[in-house]
């Protein structure tokens, strides 16, 4: 199984679509998996197993043993970390987030380029869970 910091970034990626850059949409990952949104506002956390949580603690995706993100409650495949680790895809295989080392954290971008968050080093195996908060996906969490 992968590192659990390198799944902790992935996780955060996780979404349908795209972060934009907007100040809006930016995320952090803290060193313990909480997951902030723009405003500093906890709208998540990230287990050690690799299990995404809303801010009520309900699971609402997980990464497989292949690395895989899916959706908790219909089991889809919403996309996968990348062999390198620093990559994640969507569920159709486009490039949807880099993740790039940056001292004690690491910045995510999207697949434009446009830096869409950062997360602790720590974490850095779940930047897939940063879509996870994403306008789309938010509305079905609160």
């Amino acid at each position: 199984m992968k590192s659990t910091a390198f799944f902790t970034l992935m996780l955060l990626g996780f979404g349908l679509a795209s972060l934009s850059s907007s100040a809006q949409n930016y995320k952090h990952i803290g060193a313990t998996g909480e997951i902030k949104d723009e405003r500093g506002i906890t709208v998540g956390s990230v287990t050690k197993e690799q299990i995404i949580l809303d801010n009520k603690g309900k699971k609402i995706a997980f990464v497989d043993n292949q690395g895989n993100l899916v959706d908790a409650k219909t089991n889809k495949k919403l996309g996968r970390i990348g062999k390198d680790g620093k990559n994640y895809y969507d569920a159709n295989g486009e490039i949807e987030y880099k993740v790039k080392e940056n001292g004690a954290t690491c910045d995510v971008y999207n697949a434009k380029g446009e830096k869409v968050g950062n997360i602790h080093s720590s974490m850095k195996g779940s930047a897939c869970a940063l879509a996870c908060f994403e306008e789309k996906h938010r509305k079905k969490v609160k």
